[in-house]
């Protein structure tokens, strides 16, 4: 059967998500389990997005609108730019895709800094472009310098994930522009700003203010998914010049967002109160984490986004699979080729509490 199928799907990764917990819990035959693995909001979505999906639900029925008039309507007025330079996807997963079938050909070259997300070397491989993987300085995410270096007369595009997943690093506006006025005007830069919105650094830079300047061809990711808490709605979108909006809804999947997650989305951005909630859960953890792992010596990257990145010096496994069995789950990072750390999101007070109580027991049994 496999002489059906295009050799460059055969080559695809499989993208490892997170364990979920419903799963975890059919295994070991628990209840209760928490999950800080997938970097979702524990607040979930403000109870405007709950009543708006619940009203959505009554409608369920009939197709949503296309052109998803009415979110873009409402981005348009939130972000400051044309609803013609903002494209609706089913998730970010959904929007890349459109992304890579709408710029890049056979052979080119992508350039994406490693370790990061999975999905953008994915669905470059899916059209026979070819990722060029760029190493970090010690693991830190986005080597920008280095990634220049990379650039050839074949690249097509750049990603750049700020804050990084998994490592929660950043770039600086600084060096963001540098690199940016270093590269050939025919290289798309994609910017992913999914955890943009946890961001504090003073330093940090706005993707949207690149956007609005147009002096290059780069492309905004931003997402529902994490800041307003609609991981399971699937909602994200894209930010860019008219004429590569345009294109990319040539290629877009008609009705790609469904009705419930576009009368979510309106709400979610009339929401200001739950978005500074969430934000301040993310200080909160920031700052018990910081203050934990220092006192158990484990070592960590200081973090711009609402997970964090611990290095245990040695496989992370063994103590991942400990908290798995105490109903607990978060992120090994040997997919992303780091096996001795983990990455945890931040959790509601009680959660941390659990996460530190079972992650110290693993460390006295050593693990």
């Amino acid at each position: 059967m496999t002489d059906f199928i295009r050799p460059a799907v055969l080559g695809l990764p499989t993208y490892v998500p997170g364990k979920p917990i419903e799963e975890l819990e059919r295994e070991l035959g628990i209840s209760g389990a928490i999950k800080m693995a997938s970097n979702e909001n524990p607040l979930g979505p403000s109870p405007q997005v709950i009543k708006a999906v619940a009203d959505a639900a009554a409608r369920a029925a009939l197709y949503p609108d296309a052109n998803a008039f009415y979110l873009r309507r409402a981005l348009s007025e939130h972000l400051g730019v044309g609803p013609e330079r903002i494209l609706v996807g089913n998730g970010l997963d959904d929007v890349l895709r459109i992304l890579a079938e709408t710029f890049f050909r056979r052979g080119d070259e992508v350039v994406v800094p490693d370790p990061t997300f999975s999905v953008y070397a994915s669905t470059s491989l899916l059209v026979e472009a070819h990722p060029v993987r760029v190493r970090a300085r010690k693991g830190l995410g986005n080597d920008l310098g280095a990634m220049r270096d990379a650039v050839t007369d074949r690249t097509r595009a750049v990603f750049i994930c700020n804050p990084n997943n998994p490592t929660g690093t950043f770039v600086d506006r600084a060096e963001l522009r540098s690199f940016l006025d270093s590269l050939p005007p025919g290289v798309l830069v994609v910017l992913d700003e999914a955890y943009a919105d946890f961001a504090e650094d003073p330093d940090f830079p706005r993707g949207l203010d690149l956007v609005k300047e147009g002096t290059r061809p780069l492309v905004l990711l931003k997402t529902f998914s994490k800041i307003h808490g609609m991981a399971a709605l699937r909602l994200g979108y894209a930010v860019a010049d008219e004429a590569l909006v345009a294109a990319m809804n040539k290629v877009r999947d008609p009705f790609n967002a469904s009705g419930v997650a576009q009368a979510a989305g309106v709400a979610a951005l009339g929401a200001a109160d739950h978005v500074e909630r969430s934000k301040e859960l993310v200080r909160e953890g920031r700052r018990r984490f910081y203050a934990e792992l220092a006192r158990l010596g484990i070592d960590y990257l200081p973090t711009e986004a609402n997970f964090i990145l611990l290095d245990l010096k040695r496989d992370s496994r063994p103590i991942y699979d400990f908290l798995l069995r105490g109903g607990l789950i978060v992120r090994p990072t040997h997919s992303f080729g780091l096996p001795t750390c983990l990455r945890v999101t931040f959790g509601l007070r009680e959660q941390n509490d659990r996460f530190f109580a079972l992650f110290e027991e693993g460390l006295k049994a050593g693990l």
